[in-house]
């Protein structure tokens, strides 16, 4: 769901106010799909939390995904004392590579490479997240057309969408 994880860097204490929102809303989006057939209200609290910590991880895994790549830039690896060697070293790289780091820090759609590269990172997370919730899903005992129609709108409604939003949108000082 579209939940602040990657913007927590911004703002620490939104962690305690995020954290249960974002298990509230898992907890309908695993809740809610079931048919009444089965026990909804067990089945929820039998799976809520492996979900919950399976999507939580995943997000977490996408954030550190996109601050990895960012120590690929030769600005960040070098360290630079003073503006003239931001300067220097600005210089000295090409303009796609400076325009895709820019965009994974500010704004995914200012640049192709960014963009590509955020999409990648999100198709890989949800595949990820859909198998892992197809599992736990199936260890409950659930048939097959239910595990299919559960686990998509689990991952649909908990895919770490906030990854695309600009974090420039949230910030003056980017």
């Amino acid at each position: 769901m579209i939940m602040p994880v990657w913007l927590m860097w911004l703002i620490p204490p939104a962690v305690f106010m995020v954290i249960p929102l974002k298990m509230l809303i898992d907890w309908f989006a695993i809740y809610l799909p079931l048919d009444k057939k089965y026990n909804r209200k067990e089945l929820t609290v039998k799976t809520s939390w492996k979900i919950w910590l399976t999507d939580i991880g995943l997000h977490l895994a996408a954030v550190a995904i996109l601050y990895a790549s960012l120590y690929i830039d030769p600005l960040f690896r070098s360290n630079p004392a003073s503006f003239d060697e931001v300067k220097e070293i600005s210089n000295g790289t090409p303009d796609w590579i400076v325009a895709f780091f820019e965009g994974l820090i500010a704004n995914p759609f200012d640049s192709i490479y960014s963009m590509i590269f955020i999409l990648i990172v999100f198709i890989v997370i949800i595949l990820i997240q859909f198998k892992l919730t197809q599992k736990i899903y199936i260890k409950c005992g659930l048939d097959p057309k239910q595990v299919a129609k559960s686990s998509i709108i689990s991952t649909l409604l908990m895919a770490p969408w906030i990854i695309i939003i600009p974090t420039s949108l949230f910030s003056s000082i980017i």
